[in-house]
């Protein structure tokens, strides 16, 4: 079992380059957003620590696949989970996998799970389960 779990959140803000101008972000908009994945990590952590799991969230401004694999060096983790979006075809060429991405990258084991929301089973011997649908 492992010993304690990191959920890391990527914040990507890309700002958009017109040849003669530079569009910069409002600080209010950037702050707004790093606020809205600080709460969505909580809504994550809070059942796993429930659960009676160690949880540790992180925000980073990296693209998400670089964040991943940045933080998983950093921190010397032994397995990233990670969800798909599911797409395929042409929107996966044009946009990426950063799934596939890390996949590529990493030297560390990775999992990939679909979608769906993932629930924390406590077994009667008390061992902690995680049950992927």
């Amino acid at each position: 079992m492992y010993e304690k779990i990191l959920v890391p959140q990527a914040v990507n803000f890309p700002v958009p380059v017109v040849p003669e101008a530079v569009l910069m972000p409002d600080p209010r908009w950037l702050v707004g957003a790093k606020k809205e994945a600080s709460q969505y990590l909580e809504g994550i952590a809070a059942p796993l620590r429930e659960a009676g799991m160690r949880v540790r969230t992180l925000l980073d401004e990296r693209p998400p696949a670089d964040a991943i694999l940045h933080i998983s060096e950093r921190e010397e983790v032994d397995l990233i989970v990670m969800s798909t979006h599911g797409r395929g075809g042409l929107s996966r060429m044009l946009m990426g996998s950063v799934a596939e991405s890390v996949f590529r990258a990493t030297s560390r084991t990775v999992m990939l799970v679909k979608p769906e929301r993932p629930a924390v089973v406590a077994h009667p011997d008390g061992e902690l389960y995680l049950h992927i649908p």
